[in-house]
């Protein structure tokens, strides 16, 4: 029975990817193509990674660095003592709103030569 079921099932993916394979175009199938060798390219990259990563484990457990990262010292601990509840007793200081430059502000429209007052930037407006 498990083996019928197998045959069934591999007969089914080799129909159904031969019929998709037939109404894709070649550039949708070159896409299905490239992701598909991008995942198998990655699954050897990522087995030397776990590799390497587990000898390394391995590595720092013989040399006793992989149990305490402390040795015999204990960690230390330093606690300040405030007030109740951590917060301090004097407030902060209010930011103050920056302020504006005292006078009028000259703006220069650049390429004319006199900016006198808005009618000369803007004279269709004013016309």
């Amino acid at each position: 029975m498990k083996k019928f079921l197998f045959v069934t099932g591999v007969t089914f993916v080799v129909v159904m990817a031969v019929v998709i394979g037939l109404r894709l175009s070649p550039d949708a199938m070159a896409v299905i193509i490239g992701i598909i060798c991008g995942v198998l390219a990655s699954i050897p990259t990522s087995v030397i990674l776990v590799w390497v990563l587990r000898q390394r484990d391995k590595q720092t457990e013989e040399m006793g660095y992989g149990q305490g990262r402390y040795g015999h010292y204990p960690p230390v601990v330093v606690v300040n003592g405030q007030s109740p509840n951590g917060y301090s007793n004097t407030a902060p200081a209010p930011m103050l709103a920056p302020t504006t430059p005292p006078g009028t502000r000259d703006f220069r429209v650049i390429g004319q030569e006199t900016t006198e007052g808005i009618g000369d930037i803007l004279p269709s407006i004013w016309e």
